[in-house]
């Protein structure tokens, strides 16, 4: 069959662009599908002639209007040693070149959705995300190489924000880092090189504790409760100083048992697209699973 003389034009041009097209022009694909409670992403993102590939699982408690378009769940490629996001890792930390991609998890109200410069009525179609309690998240890559006593990491920071460590366990396959949250944002996994003690004391478990302290101060709770827990926080912390890890890991074992016992009755545990509720319950309990982790380690666990 004859070309026409038009239809080359259009196919030369086409030709000649993607010829022209930078080695350094990145292009990426995220493919979300939905099942019940579960959301998966498969990632590819393309830089020049190197592909990084992943995938990023998140299983819910319980989620209402889950759909990949609710999710909205993104990636991209970035630089190791750009400042911006540098400046926002711990000093200690730092982003692999064998997997440097940012997970961005952004559910948008419906009603902050706008298609021609109107608003668009909600069909119910694409509600709004919530969800109760936490979720649990999985990040895994062929990228990086796991071996025993890995240092990588998943960290997570609000748009723009300061990045912690979430971890609450990294398995073999090749890595798969995990953590649990109450509350979304930006995701990485980074490479952890600090020390887990300083001086004979775990500073990466009492920074932990601190910041669960803390999260527990602005949380919304009864009097009585907030004793509770406060008090098993300072066992953990007694413990912690004491060096007696396997005391310190029953402490925090009570203190999730004591959030999740108490969460929708006498803690605020809904989460919504439009953030206009607190989910206390989610945050303590995803940053008491986090220090759980690293106490584990500190008695001898993976």
């Amino acid at each position: 069959m004859k070309m026409s003389l038009r239809a080359f034009r259009r196919w030369l041009a086409a030709l000649l662009l993607l010829l022209l097209l930078p080695v350094g022009v990145a292009s990426a694909q995220v493919v979300v599908t939905v099942n019940g409670n579960l959301a998966h992403a498969d990632i590819s993102l393309v830089n020049g002639l190197q592909t990084y590939t992943g995938e990023v699982t998140i299983i819910f408690d319980t989620p209402i209007n889950l759909t990949a378009q609710s999710l909205n769940l993104t990636a991209m490629l970035v630089s190791p040693a750009d400042p911006a996001l540098t400046s926002r890792l711990p000093s200690g930390t730092a982003i692999d070149p064998a997997f440097p991609v940012l997970i961005t998890v952004e559910p948008i109200p419906v009603t902050d959705r706008i298609f021609a410069s109107r608003f668009q009525a909600d069909d119910g179609s694409e509600a709004s995300l919530s969800f109760v309690n936490a979720y649990d998240m999985e990040i895994h890559t062929h990228a990086l190489v796991f071996t025993p006593n890995t240092p990588y990491r998943v960290f997570k920071a609000p748009l723009g924000g300061n990045f912690v460590d979430m971890t609450a366990d990294v398995l073999n396959g090749s890595v798969r880092g995990r953590g649990r949250s109450g509350g979304f944002s930006q995701f990485l996994l980074v490479k952890d090189t600090r020390a887990e003690t300083v001086l004979g004391l775990p500073v990466i478990a009492l920074g932990k504790l601190v910041d669960l302290q803390l999260r527990l101060v602005g949380a919304i709770l009864g009097n009585v409760l907030r004793l509770e827990l406060t008090g098993l926080l300072n066992n953990v912390q007694l413990a912690l100083v004491s060096l007696n890890y396997a005391a310190a890991l029953v402490q925090i074992d009570l203190f999730i048992l004591r959030v999740d016992q108490e969460a929708g009755t006498n803690i605020p545990n809904v989460w919504r697209a439009q953030r206009d509720l607190v989910n206390d319950a989610g945050d303590l309990d995803g940053l008491a699973r986090s220090l759980r982790y690293s106490i584990n380690r500190l008695n001898g666990g993976p």
